[in-house]
C-alpha cells in the first residue's frame, strides 16, 4: 500500500493467511501447506502459519476489521459442519468477506507465493490499479465483480479444515480472479466485470449469495452474507445426512 503515501513505520509480520483464521482451521493441532512454488508438487509440509513483511503497521491495523470479519466467518461455518447442537444463525458483511479475500491473495502475490504448477507467477492482476481502491470501499468494486458461488444442488464435497486459494490469469499471466475453496465450498473471487468468454462457468454460478444453510435431519444452521447492494442474492443450502 505504498502508493498512497502514508505508511507508518515499521513494517509488520503480517500472515499471509490471518492468524486468527489459522487458529479456527488447524483447532489447535498442525499447520500445513502445499501448493506453493518452493515445495515439490504433490509435496506437504508442516510448519508455523507463513508471514510476509508486506504491511506497515498502521495499514495492518486499519486492515485487522477485514480478519475479524474472516475469522468470524470461518469459526460459525466450522461449528456448524461440525457439530449439530440445535438452530444457530450469524451474520457477517459479505463485502468484508471479499476483501479479506483479496487481501490475503495480495499477501501471497507480493510475498511470490503463487504459482502455476510449480512455476512461480509474478503476482501482478489485471486491476492493480484499482485493488487499493477495493480494500478501501466495497463501492469501488466494479459491477458484477465480486464471490461466486460455483456449487450446485446436489454436489457434494468434503468438509476439511481447508482453505484453498488458486489465482485464475489472462494470456499476460496477470491475475482476474481467483477460485477458492472454504472447507469444502466452491467459490470464485471475481475482479472485474464478468466476462462469459472468459469465465463461462460463472454464467450459472450464485453471485454473492444471501445465506449458507447448513440443514441437519432436526435442525437448521444459517451462515448470512449481508450485501449492501440492489441486486438479488440466493441461499446456498447444504444437507448433512449424516456426521463424521
Amino acid at each position: 500500500m505504498k502508493e498512497l503515501g502514508s505508511c507508518i513505520a515499521p513494517i509488520s509480520g503480517e500472515h499471509i493467511i490471518s492468524d486468527s483464521v489459522c487458529r479456527v482451521l488447524t483447532g489447535g493441532g498442525e499447520f500445513s501447506i502445499s501448493g506453493v512454488p518452493w515445495l515439490e508438487a504433490g509435496e506437504t509440509k508442516i510448519i508455523p502459519p507463513p508471514q510476509a513483511n508486506c504491511l506497515c503497521t498502521k495499514h495492518n491495523s486499519a486492515l485487522s476489521p477485514l480478519d475479524d470479519a474472516a475469522r468470524y466467518f470461518f469459526a460459525s461455518l466450522k461449528l456448524y459442519l461440525e457439530d449439530d447442537d440445535g438452530s444457530r444463525h450469524a451474520i457477517v458483511s459479505g463485502h468484508d468477506l471479499e476483501r479479506w479475500i483479496l487481501k490475503t491473495a495480495k499477501a501471497a502475490a507480493v510475498s511470490r507465493n503463487l504459482a502455476r504448477g510449480r512455476e512461480r507467477l509474478s503476482g501482478a492482476f489485471s486491476r492493480d490499479e484499482a485493488v487499493l481502491d477495493m480494500l478501501d470501499d466495497p463501492r469501488h468494486w466494479p459491477e458484477g465483480a465480486g464471490l461466486y458461488c460455483t456449487m450446485n444442488a446436489g454436489d457434494m464435497t468434503e468438509n476439511t479444515p481447508r482453505f484453498q486459494l488458486q489465482p485464475l490469469t489472462d494470456e499476460r499471466d496477470d491475475i482476474r480472479a481467483m477460485a477458492i475453496n472454504i472447507m469444502g465450498f466452491r467459490f470464485v473471487l471475481l475482479l472485474e466485470a464478468p466476462d462469459p468468454v472468459q469465465f463461462p462457468f460463472l454464467v450459472d454460478a450464485k453471485y454473492r449469495p444471501s445465506r449458507i444453510l447448513v440443514s441437519y435431519p432436526a435442525s437448521t444452521n444459517w451462515m448470512t452474507l449481508s450485501w449492501e447492494d440492489d441486486g438479488k442474492h440466493e441461499e446456498l443450502t447444504v444437507q448433512w445426512f449424516q456426521r463424521r
